[in-house]
């Protein structure tokens, strides 16, 4: 959203405009060094697909996924950041053979690997869980020591869904290990991964229904400062 990149994109010097496919995309110069912003829009395929675009335009050295999430870690409140050490897409899922009228058993699902793409014959290797990369994990946790607020690693959760049912977030929170909600760093992360460039997903929890903690639109300013503080400790590496 605008909310999510205005900041950064305000950052920017010598910052210019530049064509991708449909989406915002703004370059410039933030702390002195190269950096691309660009806003996806909402969702999994427009992440993937803006970020696909953004690696074959600029050969990025590093890509981050940043923005608001919803909480699903009950010791998580609106305005804590969560470092995303691993993210999944909670929207794949293989469900085992049920007969008609024997419901649905949301315990009974697991998660789907998914393909990484790529030019080889035959079907590439799949995964389930998306790793952050060590180093730009290491320039959060940095950055994390001398931040004034609450910041934690854990796990991203990304799908087409906004969950408000508190069973399902606690379900994900069991089964997944998810401390909040979004709706792209996963994608991001699979199409990174298939590149071989490396990822790191961070998020600040704008909202939790865990706590009747209502979507706070301010708290994305924080996420965008949080990330230029990595990205300076990361060129500092």
């Amino acid at each position: 959203m605008d909310i999510e990149t205005d900041r950064l994109i305000a950052a920017l010097t010598d910052a210019e405009p530049v064509t991708l496919g449909v989406w915002k995309c703004v370059r410039g110069l933030l702390d002195g060094w190269p950096t691309v912003v660009v806003r996806t829009n909402q969702g999994m395929a427009n992440a993937a697909a803006a970020t696909a675009l953004a690696i074959a335009r600029f050969s990025p050295c590093a890509v981050f996924s940043q923005g608001t999430a919803g909480g699903h870690d009950p010791a998580l409140h609106a305005g804590d950041l969560v470092i995303g050490a691993r993210c999944v897409n909670m929207g794949a899922v293989c469900a085992p053979f049920a007969p008609a009228g024997a419901g649905v058993d949301l315990h009974a699902w697991r998660p789907l690997g998914l393909e990484r793409a790529s030019t080889a014959p035959g079907d590439g290797p799949k995964d389930t869980v998306f790793p952050a990369d060590a180093g730009l994990l290491a320039a959060a946790r940095a950055a994390a020591r001398s931040w004034p607020g609450r910041v934690v690693e854990g796990v991203l959760g990304s799908a087409d869904q906004w969950n408000n049912e508190l069973d399902r977030i606690a379900l994900l929170h069991e089964t997944l290990g998810t401390s909040a909600e979004e709706m792209e760093t996963a994608a991001a992360a699979q199409i990174c991964l298939s590149h071989g460039i490396p990822f790191l997903g961070v998020r600040v929890l704008s909202n939790s229904a865990v706590h009747d903690e209502p979507f706070d639109p301010g708290t994305a300013a924080a996420c965008q400062d949080f990330v230029r503080a990595v990205l300076r400790c990361f060129h500092e590496r």
